[in-house]
């Protein structure tokens, strides 16, 4: 399951409806539709003023039509606006993401108004006690987004200073471009993985012991005292960036049973959707992960996916098939449909 707490509203309900009903090949998708945002010079409609209750209400109206159950709050200026949002979203039967932009105090008044879950870290190294008891005492979930750190170098900068991932085979096949609009060395906001590996920043080890790594240990202090922390990719890159977040958590010093928990049955738990996902049991939804070697003993065998089941319907990894039940050979992907005049790109800088 993918949860997109920031997507275009109609797109996204479209994409997932057709991917339940086998259209479309993907993940089950979870989706806030469009943020409500707080600053007026953004576009695509995202942005709300809030000045009263009926304001808020009238997004919530709105989002009930379309379906969805889930909210993202994005730099709204003021806590009287979260407030807001926060009882219309309550009076409608909808929990709301939060985002705090990188901005402490901002991070502490959604704590105490009762977001349903906060994304990114708080810009701290380290959670001292105090905020450690206040976060615990609220029941609210944590998706610290370790790739993408505030107040620090960001984590994905370790994963491409550190490992070969433009290397793999799947990676070739499947994943086309990456998010490099958060690259410090400025360039394209997307361009292939290899070339972001190549436009990468060396650090020494110090610089990541103190920012990632120590944002890391202070969430899986939580995790151990009962917080539900989860993995959260950020969207750097589709397929893969689960599994880089998942390797920023061990290099934290978290143990692979936790990190695959913060994986799986703790986003269900934070969506309410525990009943149905996050876990193998008898009457849950069929969608399942098959893997090569035990993620247990390593979490770095998380990758060594070999079949993902969605819905009931069984995929090759490798392939992209649809086997067991059907035998569907997958159709084109959309990069795979563009013009190249007869070169082959993939070929040319994997060597082959």
């Amino acid at each position: 399951t993918n949860f997109d707490p920031y997507s275009e509203d109609l797109t996204s309900y479209e994409s997932g409806e057709m991917t339940m009903t086998g259209e479309l090949v993907g993940p089950r998708w979870l989706k806030s539709g469009q943020v409500v945002h707080g600053v007026k010079g953004r576009t695509a409609g995202v942005y709300h003023p809030l000045a009263s209750l009926d304001d808020a209400r009238n997004v919530l109206k709105r989002r009930k039509a379309l379906g969805p159950s889930i909210l993202k709050s994005y730099k709204l200026s003021t806590r009287a606006q979260r407030q807001r949002l926060l009882q219309a979203a309550r009076e409608y039967d909808f929990m709301v993401d939060g985002e705090g932009a990188g901005q402490f105090y901002t991070n502490i008044g959604m704590i105490l108004d009762g977001h349903t879950n906060l994304e990114h870290n708080l810009p701290v190294a380290t959670y001292y006690d105090d905020l450690q008891q206040l976060i615990a005492a609220s029941d609210v979930s944590m998706t610290p987004t370790l790739i993408v750190t505030f107040g620090e170098l960001f984590g994905e900068n370790y994963i491409y200073e550190n490992e070969d991932s433009w290397s793999q085979d799947k990676v070739k096949a499947f994943i086309p471009d990456v998010n490099n609009a958060y690259n410090p060395i400025t360039g394209d906001s997307g361009t292939p993985l290899h070339v972001r590996c190549m436009h990468s920043i060396h650090v020494s080890d110090e610089i990541y012991d103190i920012g990632f790594r120590s944002v890391g240990r202070s969430l899986t202090k939580l995790a151990k005292a009962g917080a539900t922390v989860n993995v959260g990719s950020h969207g750097q890159v589709s397929g893969l960036a689960m599994y880089w977040e998942m390797l920023l958590f061990a290099e934290s010093g978290m143990e692979p049973m936790e990190i695959l928990r913060a994986a799986t049955i703790n986003g269900a738990k934070t969506y309410g959707l525990d009943h149905q996902l996050g876990s193998i049991t008898p009457g849950k939804l069929a969608d399942l992960i098959v893997l090569d070697e035990d993620p247990t003993e390593d979490i770095r065998n998380a990758n060594s996916v070999r079949y993902t089941m969605v819905n009931g319907r069984l995929y090759d990894s490798h392939t992209m098939n649809e086997i067991g039940n059907y035998d569907r050979p997958r159709s084109k992907f959309y990069w795979e449909m563009k013009p190249t005049n007869g070169i082959d790109w993939k070929s040319t800088w994997s060597g082959e």
